[in-house]
């Protein structure tokens, strides 16, 4: 009897040896410090639901960039490198041009909204065209983008002459070339050490990445605007996908689309009044509120930049008028 359940235990234990190596292990690429919060709380957080759905997957996160550098998110999982991969839309030139919608001037101001907005368009089939030939996890945004400085107020559009700015993506560049400062193009992650440095003097950002990327002690003043955002997508090679076995894809298909935007922005939106919270509360630190008069006049002379994004899609032979109208149809019944 003693040899039977011995011979049992050993049996289960080789079993889980071997059922572990045969599982497919799927690489998972960030840019993203591992304790980050887009890394730690949203993408290994999904690699582990994926994980536990499926005996024959085993997403494994490769985080800070060791598979490619930010802008190579995209290449790295259509070249194979990766299989997958979390990568900021704007980050690759003219690959997305309908998903940048979301960051026209002041047309969201929570993750919730624009996620649910970009999931839409997704599944209404609004950006086929540019989302041919991956397999598209989920979308999401992120809150509206705050301008974070680190020696000087900027609350008045005026206030941006001659301001050295960080760009995170071209409408945001055209947003601050228009306000009169100078864009200075600087990946996420070294934005900290670029405003240490003075190659900027603030960046647009959501709370959550002075979080992420330890802005505390770099910036200062922190001024409400919700001047634009970023899209971002976690997406998979295509052929990666499409030859794992049924039951596998059934686990990502599980937590793809709305199920993955829904859970990942309400995350985001949570993280983001933390952080907003946690800078309110540091000695040094100033959130200013823009007024009512003051957004009246950012938008006022940021007017422009909708219609010539419209006339840009019209040019590609894309319906940017329909785009347009069901984002923001979306965006605000969520943020009114």
């Amino acid at each position: 009897m003693k040899k039977k359940l011995i011979g049992l235990i050993i049996g289960i234990f080789s079993f889980s040896i071997v059922n572990a190596s045969s599982a497919t292990e799927l690489k998972l690429a960030t840019f993203e410090p591992p304790k980050a919060f887009i890394a730690s709380k949203i993408l290994a957080a999904w690699a582990k639901k994926v994980n536990q759905c499926s005996s024959s997957l085993n997403v494994k996160m490769y985080a800070g960039g060791v598979l490619g550098s930010p802008p190579k998110q995209y290449d790295i999982v259509t070249s194979g490198v990766a299989d997958i991969s979390w990568t900021v839309l704007g980050y690759i030139g003219g690959q997305f041009p309908l998903s940048s919608v979301i960051e026209l001037p002041f047309l969201t101001k929570t993750s919730r909204a624009g996620t649910t907005a970009l999931n839409t368009l997704f599944k209404e089939g609004y950006l086929d065209k540019e989302m041919a030939g991956i397999k598209v996890i989920g979308l999401h945004s992120n809150p509206g983008y705050q301008i974070h400085m680190k020696d000087t107020k900027v609350v008045n559009p005026a206030d941006f002459k001659g301001k050295k700015m960080r760009v995170p993506s071209k409408i945001a560049g055209t947003i601050l070339k228009t306000l009169g400062a100078t864009g200075v193009k600087v990946p996420a992650p070294g934005t900290s050490e670029a405003l240490s440095k003075g190659v900027i003097d603030g960046t647009p950002f959501p709370y959550t990445a002075v979080g992420s990327f330890r802005l505390f002690d770099v910036t200062k003043y922190h001024t409400e605007v919700n001047i634009t955002n970023a899209t971002f997508g976690l997406i998979m090679n295509e052929d990666k996908f499409n030859g794992l076995p049924g039951s596998a894809k059934i686990c990502i298909n599980k937590f793809s689309g709305h199920a993955f935007g829904d859970w990942a922005s309400n995350l985001i939106d949570n993280q983001n009044a933390i952080m907003k919270n946690e800078i309110s509360k540091k000695e040094g630190h100033e959130i200013i509120i823009a007024s009512d008069s003051v957004i009246d006049e950012y938008k006022k002379i940021l007017a422009p930049i909708e219609s010539n994004w419209l006339e840009e899609m019209k040019g590609k032979g894309l319906d940017g008028d329909a785009v347009l109208k069901r984002a923001r149809q979306i965006i605000t019944a969520i943020d009114g």
